[in-house]
């Protein structure tokens, strides 16, 4: 009988899972798939369409990792209401009452509705806000929800760090099959698995390198900083100059899911084990990595 892993849960907020046994200083960490919705959530759009904006399954598509050594952290909130893997200041002004005197550094995210607070939902750009959100209430969001979510990430990194030496994290996406409204490339196919490193800036390339040659010997199509370059959750927390490896794993939803009804295709449990193994793989990279 295999051992139970140790779990820390702080509801609405975070849920972490621990290496089973043997573990390897690598972590899979889920910030925008939380469907938690707080209690104070409202938006006037179809709750179909505010789930558009969700990387739907991938904390069930990662959820092998603790068995292999891996720690698994997610993001039980949905970015609907915060987005983990956005900056603090990335906020569109019209979104905050008040906000002329705030020091926001709005981005091409917040331009296209799609920063630290959402303005429109990603399936169909349908206006996810009423009205603009006071300023205390931001704060909140931010104390509440944000910074306990990377603060843990930042404290299981630390300590990997400190164990050995090195760590290796993985931030874990989807992305829709065509781009949608919201994306730079709105319109183009996606890829399999697209992988981000900020261009080189959040690990080095071997590690990359070790994901790419993984999912492409199962045979998929796997890019490297085609869709997305990686985010702020990577930007935060990837230092490769002090032992801090960080990359992106965007998972092409079509390859899982029926994109319109949000219903798993029978091909769910494949990728999911192949992802598994995927994270058998990393960890025994990161464990031969150890300084």
């Amino acid at each position: 009988m295999s051992e139970a892993p140790t779990q820390e849960y702080r509801p609405g907020v975070f849920h972490r899972i621990n290496p089973v046994q043997d573990p390897a200083p690598l972590i899979f960490d889920i910030p925008r798939s939380g469907r938690d919705y707080p209690h104070d959530f409202r938006s006037p759009a179809a709750f179909n369409d505010v789930k558009s904006s969700i990387s739907m399954y991938v904390e069930e598509l990662f959820s092998q990792a603790p068995q292999h050594g891996a720690t698994w952290l997610y993001a039980c909130f949905p970015n609907a209401y915060i987005d983990a893997n956005r900056h603090e200041r990335d906020i569109d002004p019209a979104l905050i009452e008040g906000a002329l005197e705030m020091p926001f550094e709005p981005t091409e995210k917040s331009e296209l509705g799609v920063g630290l607070i959402h303005g429109v939902c990603d399936g169909n750009k349908a206006p996810l806000q009423q009205l603009p959100i006071s300023t205390t209430d931001l704060s909140r969001r931010l104390n509440e929800f944000y910074w306990p979510y990377h603060n843990e990430l930042s404290a299981i990194i630390k300590a990997m760090r400190q164990n050995a030496g090195t760590v290796f994290h993985v931030s874990c996406h989807s992305m829709a099959s065509i781009a949608r409204a919201v994306s730079k490339d709105a319109g183009a196919p996606r890829s399999d698995f697209d992988i981000g490193d900020r261009h080189g800036e959040t690990c080095d390339r071997d590690f990359v390198d070790a994901v790419h040659g993984f999912l492409s010997g199962l045979g998929y199509d796997v890019t490297i900083n085609k869709h997305f370059a990686g985010a702020e959750s990577i930007r935060k927390h990837g230092d490769p100059r002090s032992g801090t490896q960080s990359l992106q794993i965007e998972s092409r939803r079509g390859l899982y899911m029926n994109e319109e009804t949000f219903e798993k295709r029978p091909e769910f449990e494949t990728i999911r084990n192949h992802l598994g193994q995927l994270s058998s793989h990393l960890a025994s990279y990161a464990r031969q990595q150890k300084s």
